[in-house]
């Protein structure tokens, strides 16, 4: 087979088709990036991803607004004066300092002692005024060659509903309000669609012919199974999704739903309501096999993501890696339908070796 540009490799995987190899993509946190960069000697991560091959660049809308400003991970952020940092939807965060790295804890959900609908609805909303669409659609032309993916970054402009209803109510407040308080979880959910609808309507309508991907973002798994119910995910969670994803759709754009641990139960109604890829396959969860998951779903339902980021990569030898990514191609990539990627973000604690054999393996073992 002809070999095809970034682009052309992942829409045809997409078609559930095997191109001329299994396409990549690149997750980290920034201190990963950081390393291969030192390690490879490059300037930014724009060079990173072509030289790992990888097939897919993330873009998002630059937020303009004056009150808050893009942080190293991509969240809109307010630094004040305690050394806490506030989000545009008004959640507070810390920033905790470990041996590698640091990452942002909730340390106040704005909304969690708001008693009825009235004290959602008053809640300060951001709105879309504060992001350049117009730029958005200038920057895309310069990935022609690659795939692109809509998306937001983790914690604030991401197309999510239950994980930024749990910030904004507080996890266990959420999880309580969808049998008791039921209108107030309508009433917090209606306000983050309304938001992200309106986000990626706009992004969309300047943009939609250069974008390939609009990305989904939320856990609705664990370890062991669902967090929540399939009634519960079908009363309040499912006509959501399928607004974002008709949305998406109506532009003529595949959507991926990003949703962490075992979700197989819910799977059946992604399919159902239109949902095109899921990430990102985190195998040790229940319910997660990858032979079970394409033999039922792999018609309808494109898969990425699937090397384990929790044993073989930051434990597993070299050798173990590639086993586990010719398995993945094997069984994954059948037919189609595949994006090879880490289970989630790679990690300080992965050796810097074991992620270049994950990129070179891929390359080689997916043709």
């Amino acid at each position: 087979m002809e070999e095809m540009n970034s682009k052309e490799r992942v829409l045809f995987s997409l078609s559930h088709k095997e191109p001329d190899r299994v396409p990549l993509d690149y997750w980290a946190v920034p201190e990963t990036t950081n390393q291969l960069l030192r390690h490879f000697n490059l300037r930014n991560e724009s060079e990173l991803l072509k030289k790992l091959n990888v097939d897919i660049c993330y873009i998002k809308p630059k937020y303009t607004g004056k009150d808050f400003r893009e942080e190293a991970d991509g969240s809109i952020q307010q630094r004040l004066p305690d050394g806490t940092y506030k989000d545009i939807w008004g959640v507070r965060r810390k920033r905790i300092d470990w041996e590698k790295g640091s990452y942002l804890e909730v340390v106040e959900s704005p909304l969690s002692e708001a008693n009825d609908v009235q004290e959602i609805e008053n809640h300060s909303w951001p709105g879309v005024e504060s992001f350049d669409y117009e730029g958005f659609s200038k920057e895309c032309r310069k990935y022609d060659n690659f795939a692109l993916i809509l998306t937001g970054d983790r914690i604030t402009t991401r197309a999510s509903i239950f994980k930024l209803a749990m910030y904004l109510r507080g996890m266990q407040n959420l999880l309580m309000d969808l049998s008791l308080n039921p209108q107030i979880a309508h009433s917090l959910i209606a306000q983050l669609l309304e938001f992200h609808l309106k986000h990626a309507r706009r992004i969309l309508e300047l943009s939609a012919s250069k974008i390939d991907i609009f990305m989904l973002g939320d856990d609705f798994g664990t370890e062991n199974g669902p967090m929540l119910s399939l009634e519960m995910f079908r009363k309040f969670f499912k006509p959501g999704l399928k607004e974002l994803i008709a949305l998406g759709h109506k532009y003529g754009v595949k959507v991926m739903l990003h949703s962490c641990g075992g979700v197989r139960e819910f799977i059946p109604d992604f399919v159902e309501i239109g949902l095109d890829i899921l990430n990102p396959i985190q195998t040790r969860a229940k319910g997660m096999d990858p032979k079970g998951l394409k033999e039922d779903f792999g018609e309808d339902l494109s898969f990425h993501g699937s090397i384990d980021v929790q044993k073989t990569l930051p434990l597993g030898t070299q050798e173990e890696i590639r086993e586990e990514i010719k398995a993945r191609i094997e069984i994954l990539g059948k037919g189609g339908g595949f994006i090879l990627a880490p289970s989630h973000n790679l990690q300080p604690d992965i050796p810097l070796e074991n992620i270049v054999t994950m990129y070179e393996a891929g390359r080689e073992l997916g043709g």
